[in-house]
């Protein structure tokens, strides 16, 4: 009887062993997340001679980004872009119906088909990837030693993902085939700079499908499910080989540098090369794609304002966006890993929307049918845009221990970096209300045991001695 229980143990310990392989495989996550939205404007510099590329596209300030990231699991890289023209003064599209209607009315173009951007395509630089790209572009370099910081983090690593879209990008997807083009682009960006996925923050779909001729959310759910495929069938094959063909690639750029040269960029060269190294000897992480989306994309039958705390204002119209998540989440919701709902921003004519955050967490789940192991309540602190007003400290203090006690993934944090010219107040408090939320949440690595970097030096971002 002794010998049976213990081969019972064993077999028992075997198979738990190979579940837990096998959900890793699947990408089935555990633990609970805290993520924050980096601004790649600010706490840059755009000029480096000693790093490939310059800075044209900007590279954070080491200090004050690996500073930044303390209390976060996760951060997304905001943002690239489909248009050749970001502009966020934007709010509708002329070429849309009744799109001239109502302040700055500009064109919506299909994507071009050449290039995912980080800047409008006019500047030196701003093509981030391209089909025939085979080195390094500057918003390679830029988003890479991102990437890089963010896993060699002082604290552990961090997952790193590229956001695509924002409310800058006018450009429309457009077609199916546009979509696959999309996919591989940013599945070979993500190779390039060894991210952990991509996030599709696409904003303008509702306005889009209205453009004559344009199914734009049949568009943008074949993109969600190329990119899955990407990612998974393509990217995650080649991670270890291409990190090693990168390192070679590294090595060849700084024989070739002049010797005052190389004294210079040393730093940068060899930090990269080492960290080469390591990212072939982790292999790749589960490569997520998530969804970012608006707090009213699931919403009960009749009831369109059900989100709304009592005494707050009610718009004599409802949201043209009201319920868009019907029109992806059936479709793509297998695809995604994560929804990141923006509960921030809700200004309207009539006022200020109070938000009942529970209420549009719960909506995603009843009617959205969106698992809570995959939502992510999101917040943004101090000035908002388009009129919002924040909840406050408290309030997000409450909301997110809700999240925790209440099996959902957890929250995140518009923006990591707030502008002090733009949000000076949220400068303040968004670094506070992180620390509150860590407390409060307890983030984990998403998928697995997380990997193992050298923790980079905290003031020069680069490998220890370097």
């Amino acid at each position: 009887l002794k010998l049976q229980f213990l081969y019972f143990i064993g077999f028992t310990i075997r198979k738990m062993r190979s579940l837990l392989f096998v959900l890793l495989l699947a990408g089935v996550c555990s633990g609970n997340e805290l993520l924050g939205y980096l601004e790649d404007w600010v706490n840059v510099k755009w000029w480096d001679n000693n790093i490939p590329g310059n800075c044209l596209m900007g590279c954070f300030e080491p200090q004050p980004y690996i500073t930044s990231l303390k209390p976060y699991s996760s951060v997304n890289y905001g943002f690239t872009f489909l248009t050749e023209n970001p502009t966020p003064s934007q709010v509708s599209c002329s070429n849309a119906p009744n799109g001239t209607s109502g302040g700055a009315s500009g064109p919506c173009p299909v994507w071009d088909g050449k290039a995912i951007y980080l800047a409008a395509a006019s500047k030196n630089g701003a093509a981030a990837i391209t089909p025939s790209t085979s080195a390094a572009t500057p918003g390679i370099v830029s988003i890479a030693e991102s990437s890089r910081m963010a896993k060699m983090h002082p604290d552990g690593p961090k997952r790193f993902k590229i956001s695509l879209g924002g409310w800058s990008d006018f450009a429309r997807v457009g077609s199916v085939q546009n979509a696959r083009s999309i996919a591989k682009l940013m599945g070979k960006l993500v190779l390039w700079t060894f991210a952990d996925g991509v996030d599709l923050d696409f904003e303008h779909l509702t306005p889009f499908a209205t453009i004559n001729g344009d199914d734009e959310f049949a568009a943008y759910n074949a993109l969600v499910a190329a990119l899955r495929e990407e990612l998974d069938s393509n990217v995650k094959p080649q991670w270890s080989s291409f990190a090693a063909t990168r390192k070679q690639q590294l090595q060849a750029e700084y024989n070739a540098l002049q010797p005052w040269q190389q004294a210079d960029m040393k730093p940068y060269y060899q930090t990269n090369m080492n960290f080469m190294d390591e990212v072939g000897k982790n292999g790749p992480d589960h490569l997520e794609v998530s969804w970012t989306t608006r707090f009213n994309a699931f919403l009960p039958a009749g009831n369109p304002w059900n989100y709304l705390l009592p005494g707050s204002p009610r718009p004599n119209q409802t949201f043209a966006t009201d319920n868009e998540g019907a029109k992806i989440w059936p479709q793509s919701g297998a695809s995604f890993d994560t929804a990141n709902i923006m509960a921030y921003d809700a200004g309207t004519p009539a006022g200020a929307l109070q938000l009942n955050f529970t209420t549009i967490m719960n909506n995603f789940v009843t009617y959205g049918k969106v698992p809570k192991e995959k939502i992510n309540i999101g917040f943004e602190p101090g000035e908002q845009a388009a009129g919002g007003v924040w909840e406050g400290m408290a309030a997000d203090k409450e909301i997110a221990t809700y999240a925790k006690q209440n099996g959902f993934l957890g929250a995140f944090v518009w923006s990591v970096n707030p502008s002090p010219t733009t949000n000076p107040n949220g400068t303040k408090l968004a670094p506070e209300l992180a620390a509150n939320l860590n407390n409060i949440i307890k983030p984990t690595w998403r998928w697995g045991p997380a990997p193992v970097y050298t923790k980079c030096d905290p003031t020069t971002g680069n490998w220890p001695g370097l």
